[in-house]
């Protein structure tokens, strides 16, 4: 089922790569205004508690703003993800009504990178001091804590965007959702992360050109789309064992969507034309 995945996202994300590059661009402009806003605030009266401040409240800003953007790409995601056309006009008229989720989930974002930002080196000075004195193994056991409730957020928190452009929930229960899919399928929910972790390094390396916020997107929605039918089939089983559950007959529920992908090859992708 990964593997369809991976031609699936590569190939859909191919086929609207224009499409991506109009939306990447306004995204990667305002996350490079985004960081320099917050080193610039990070400057001011740096060390104080007012300094201190002043970034934790510019790191929330720009991740609200982020996030109300990059909410905004998720019904042009689940147009692509059920092979429909993308509209950039859908971004824009999105963005709107994506403000109050946004702000929501800027702030779960805001709150994990904080965490990183501050509290780890914090407990990293309590487990090994700077002066050279005794540290405490409290520090230690705090950082690990702190890391893998970041990890575990971060891989559920991708999740998201995908249940409210697919499924329509309200914020609350996409949060919801999204943990339960998480510890449902951890393997799957790393692999997606990986992807998209990806994903951004191409980001970094192109400048937003051949990746971007809205390649993220895409395959985030790609994947969940994929695995629903596991849910749909569970559905229609209700009575199946716990192993029975496990055997997830993903080459028959994914019938449909091979036939709508269609045969692809390196000629089709290049010259779509001439097939």
């Amino acid at each position: 089922m990964f593997v369809f995945f991976l031609k699936k996202n590569f190939c859909r994300i191919w086929d609207n790569f224009f499409h991506t590059i109009f939306v990447n661009f306004p995204m990667m402009a305002i996350s490079i205004l985004g960081y320099f806003f917050c080193s610039r605030m990070a400057g001011i009266q740096e060390g104080t508690p007012l300094g201190g401040l002043t970034f934790m409240i510019s790191v929330i800003i720009c991740c609200m703003v982020w996030s109300i953007l990059f909410l905004a790409e998720g019904e042009n995601a689940a147009s692509i993800s059920k092979y429909d056309t993308p509209k950039y006009k859908v971004f824009l008229s999105q963005i709107p009504h994506c403000i109050k989720d946004g702000i929501l989930l800027g702030l779960c974002h805001a709150v994990l990178i904080l965490a990183v930002l501050i509290s780890m080196p914090y407990y990293f000075k309590v487990w090994m001091p700077l002066d050279g004195s005794e540290g405490s193994i409290t520090g230690l056991v705090m950082m690990a804590c702190v890391f893998w409730v970041v990890v575990i957020a971060s891989l559920a928190l991708q999740w998201v965007l995908p249940i409210r452009s697919l499924m329509h929930n309200k914020f609350r229960k996409c949060l919801k959702k999204s943990f339960i899919i998480f510890f449902d399928n951890p393997l799957f929910s790393i692999g997606v992360a990986l992807v998209n972790i990806l994903n951004i390094v191409i980001t970094l390396v192109s400048m937003g050109i051949l990746d971007g916020p809205a390649t993220i997107a895409i395959t985030s929605t790609n994947a969940l789309k994929l695995r629903l039918y596991k849910y749909d089939w569970l559905e229609v089983n209700p009575g199946l064992t716990k192993a029975q559950r496990k055997q997830v007959p993903w080459e028959d529920l994914l019938v449909k969507e091979k036939r709508l992908l269609g045969k692809r090859t390196f000629r089709s992708l290049i010259y779509p034309w001439k097939e």
